[in-house]
């Protein structure tokens, strides 16, 4: 038993050790708020760290792009049609946008703007194929 755990002692009615009265507020304006930060400054963030950290990532989408191109048009002679051509020319604007991605050094809004176009045009790109192995079939 401690001083403190005796009846009448002045301590309060749970004896024992007492937590610390919380810290009285700041009053408002003294510290300055830090910005929200939303998705797309996330993102922003996100891909010019990756672009600065991996400089050599631009040559390997290149390179995989020239391989979506190249399957699509091996595609045109094996299955005797033009229509897995349809997609090369959403890969060439995706090529377009790499290569503006690749020249953006200091501003990040850019920078999302050119990557958001590549992921898209490719995206739609790998779906249109998709589309015309089924039409082909």
């Amino acid at each position: 038993m401690t001083a403190d755990s005796f009846p009448g002692s002045g301590a309060p009615a749970g004896g024992g050790v007492q937590a610390p009265a919380p810290p009285a507020p700041e009053p408002g304006g003294t510290a300055p708020a830090a910005p929200a930060l939303g998705f797309r400054e996330l993102s922003e963030r996100v891909i010019a760290s990756v672009a600065d950290r991996y400089p050599w990532l631009h040559r390997v989408l290149m390179g995989m792009l020239a391989v979506f191109t190249g399957t699509c048009v091996v595609a045109v002679v094996s299955r005797l049609s033009p229509l897995p051509l349809i997609p090369v020319p959403l890969f060439v604007v995706a090529a377009y946008a790499l290569r503006q991605a690749h020249g953006v050094t200091d501003d990040r809004r850019r920078l999302f703007n050119w990557v958001l176009l590549f992921a898209l045009t490719t995206m739609v790109g790998f779906w249109l194929i998709a589309v015309v192995g089924r039409w082909v079939e």
